[in-house]
């Protein structure tokens, strides 16, 4: 039973961490919308959101998950946001579409959030293996 509770908010954790994926480029958007410019806070979201991801998910299914989830966020900002507003902002994004702009930071803050990930984990396994004390 215990297990299960676990695994069930590793796997929210994970679903709602797909939010925080959307949140810097969806800031750029709509700071270009808005104001006609980026802004530099997308960029500071960009490397700082994995790190919390990377951290606050400690599976292989949770960041799996996570990754999943961002891409369902990601479409779900483009089909409803993003789609509907008027084409000229849409070449902020060029060369390439909305959609390949969005997917790939997702890509790169998910790939940035598993190297914070797979470094937690090696070095708890190191501290579990090698730095206790001696009886």
């Amino acid at each position: 039973m215990m297990r299960t509770r676990a695994m069930r908010i590793e796997f929210i954790q994970a679903f709602l961490t797909g939010l925080a994926y959307i949140v810097p480029t969806g800031t750029e958007f709509v700071s270009e919308l808005i104001r006609g410019e980026p802004t530099i806070v997308p960029s500071i979201l960009f490397y700082f959101l994995p790190v919390v991801i990377g951290f606050i998910i400690q599976t292989w299914p949770g960041i799996l998950l996570s990754l999943f989830s961002g891409l369902l966020m990601s479409t779900l900002f483009i089909r409803i946001v993003v789609w509907p507003v008027d084409v000229t902002v849409h070449t902020f994004y060029a060369p390439g579409s909305v959609w390949a702009h969005f997917y790939e930071e997702t890509l790169f803050m998910w790939i940035l959030a598993l190297l914070v990930f797979i470094v937690s984990r090696v070095n708890t396994w190191h501290r579990e293996n090698y730095r206790q004390p001696k009886a």
